[in-house]
């Protein structure tokens, strides 16, 4: 195991050595895509495997309905929601809680809140596309190195001796090669973590709606805001 281990190690370094400058800004560009993609998926939690996202908002609007918008039925859900983990479980349980003890703030906290939300699930999401962007770049950039330094040789030497190219050439396959498996999951995690937010937007949008309108709609509400 150590032996494969070793090898393995001395293989990633002389393929770090043969592709040359750019092998360097490569590799940044992915340990930052990456370091901000998990930490996207952090923040996100659960939801973002979860097959069924939206049966938090599902189990809080029947409550509601069956309950009337009642403080037994917010109550209700809230119990609920805690047995579900994730962030769309964790605001709706929030945006419950205000609508429990101040009603009359609901609508002003559910707005600001979807913002600050969204913006919390979208935090460095640009960075890994940019990063994912820029590595095949770096990787072409690594080819046009590798290729001068092969026409160099060949200036130098003619082309009589093969091994003296094959540096150049390596270091023109190795960076491009790099380059391109740093892009290519970044990119398909990338979409796949922009269709989760999308998600997670919509069903916190669904979920404030049936939130305000049940509250709204609600018999304590009503007697709150009828004269006496």
């Amino acid at each position: 195991m150590n032996n494969n281990w070793y090898i393995f190690i001395e293989s990633v370094r002389n393929t770090y050595e043969a592709g040359g400058v750019v092998m360097l800004p490569i590799l940044l560009a992915g340990v930052i895509g990456f370091y901000y993609l998990y930490s996207s998926w952090f923040r996100i939690g659960s939801d973002f495997f979860r097959k069924d996202v939206g049966k938090s908002v599902e189990i809080m609007r029947r409550e509601l309905t069956n309950g009337n918008g009642s403080d037994e039925s917010i109550r209700k859900s809230i119990s609920l929601l805690e047995k579900r983990r994730g962030l769309l479980s964790r605001e709706l349980r929030r945006a419950l809680n205000v609508a429990l003890e101040r009603r009359s703030e609901l609508r002003d906290y559910a707005q600001v809140r979807m913002i600050k939300t969204v913006q919390y699930m979208e935090q460095g999401s640009h960075i890994v596309a940019v990063m994912a962007a820029a590595a095949p770049l770096l990787g072409l950039l690594g080819t046009v190195t590798g290729m001068v330094s092969t026409f160099d040789v060949i200036t130098l030497y003619g082309n009589q001796n093969p091994v003296l190219m094959a540096d150049g050439i390596s270091e023109a396959l190795i960076s491009t090669q790099s380059g391109l498996l740093v892009a290519f999951p970044l990119t398909l995690l990338k979409q796949r973590l922009d269709e989760r937010i999308e998600l997670l937007k919509q069903q916190l949008e669904l979920g404030a709606t049936i939130l305000e309108n049940s509250v709204t709609s609600s018999p304590t509400m009503a007697n709150m805001s009828s004269p006496t």
